[in-house]
């Protein structure tokens, strides 16, 4: 398993197995944010399943917010910040790599006077190389998210 922390009350994963669901009730999860598509990949457990393996854990609530990194848009960072600020801390969010997870927070971020420097250094020590993103990151620092 591996789940890493990004920032207060959010912790990062790729790709979550009923027993990382288990861990991460012991880690004091209460709720979890997918951002994977269902059908991505064919080893893949539907959301529905991850909601059926939730059951046993205590973990209060799960929500489906599936993103594909080159088309997140505004509305997607809105949405993930929303989600954050309501749902019971803390919050895991995990997709395939948790690459889509932590662009959704470093967009959020960058729009609120976060050096993208500082973004990109907190999502590598949550295990996330967002140096691909940089010029994107900058945009959005500068001119905001459509």
């Amino acid at each position: 398993m591996s789940i890493l922390k990004l920032a207060d009350n959010l912790y990062i994963s790729p790709q979550l197995t009923q027993s990382d669901l288990k861990e991460a009730a012991k880690l004091g999860i209460r709720s979890i944010i997918c951002n994977r598509p269902d059908g991505e990949a064919d080893d893949q457990p539907s959301f529905e399943q991850l909601k059926q393996w939730l059951i046993d854990t205590g973990i209060d609530q799960a929500v489906h917010q599936p993103v594909v990194a080159p088309a997140i848009n505004g509305h997607d960072v809105a949405t993930f910040q929303k989600l954050l600020a309501t749902l019971p801390i803390p919050t895991l969010a995990f997709c395939r790599t948790g690459t889509r997870s932590s662009l959704l927070w470093a967009y959020h971020q960058v729009q609120n006077g976060m050096a993208v420097s500082d973004v990109i250094t907190a999502a590598k020590q949550a295990g996330v190389d967002l140096s691909n993103f940089e010029a994107n990151l900058h945009a959005v620092s500068q001119n905001g998210m459509s």
